[in-house]
C-alpha cells in the first residue's frame, strides 16, 4: 500500500472498533503490487473475515434471546445453529441466482458463511426457533435456568483403604 506502512499492519489492528475495517484496503495493495486477480482476492479475504461481515443485534425478555443477523442470500438448506453454553454458531452458505445470466463482474459475496456469538447467559440447545424473513435470520432461543436441587451430594470412595 504504501513504503512507510510496517509490514502486517493489518494484522496489528484487527478489529477496528468491533468491525473488520482494514480488510476492504488489502485489495489496494495487490493493484498497486500489479496483481489484477482482485475478484480471487477479495474472496479469499471475505472467506477469512466470514464471521465479521455478519452482522447481529441482540434483545432479550425475561427467559429469551432474540439474536437477529443480516444474510441476504442465504441458502436455508445448508443452514445449521449449534447453541452450547454461551454460545451461539450459525454456518451456512449465501449465493445470489442469476437465473439464465452469466456473471461478467461480481462484487457479492458468495460462499460459506460462519458466525460465533457470545451469549450473556446459558441457552438450551433443544429448544431453538428460527425464521428468515427478507435477508434476516431471526434466532430464538431459552434461557437455562439449573435449579439448585439438581445438585446432588457425590459420595467419594477412598480406594487406599
Amino acid at each position: 500500500m504504501n513504503k512507510y506502512w510496517p509490514k502486517k499492519w493489518n494484522e496489528k489492528l484487527p478489529n477496528f472498533l468491533g468491525e473488520d475495517f482494514f480488510s476492504s484496503f488489502d485489495f489496494l495493495e495487490d493493484e498497486e503490487n500489479g496483481n489484477n486477480n482482485t475478484n480471487n482476492n477479495n474472496n479469499e479475504q471475505m472467506l477469512k473475515n466470514t464471521g465479521s461481515s455478519i452482522k447481529v443485534n441482540i434483545c432479550e425478555s425475561e427467559n429469551e434471546l432474540l439474536c437477529i443477523f443480516r444474510v441476504p442470500g442465504l441458502n436455508l438448506e445448508d443452514v445449521e445453529i449449534d447453541v452450547y453454553d454461551k454460545t451461539l454458531e450459525i454456518t451456512g452458505t449465501v449465493g445470489v441466482d442469476h437465473k439464465g445470466f452469466s456473471p461478467i463482474h461480481m462484487e457479492l459475496y458468495q460462499g460459506p458463511v460462519i458466525r460465533k456469538v457470545q451469549l450473556p447467559y446459558p441457552a438450551y440447545h433443544d429448544k431453538v426457533e428460527a425464521y428468515y424473513h427478507h435477508g434476516y435470520l431471526y434466532v430464538l432461543l431459552h434461557r437455562l435456568i439449573r435449579s439448585k436441587e439438581t445438585k446432588q451430594k457425590l459420595d467419594v470412595q477412598d480406594l487406599e483403604e
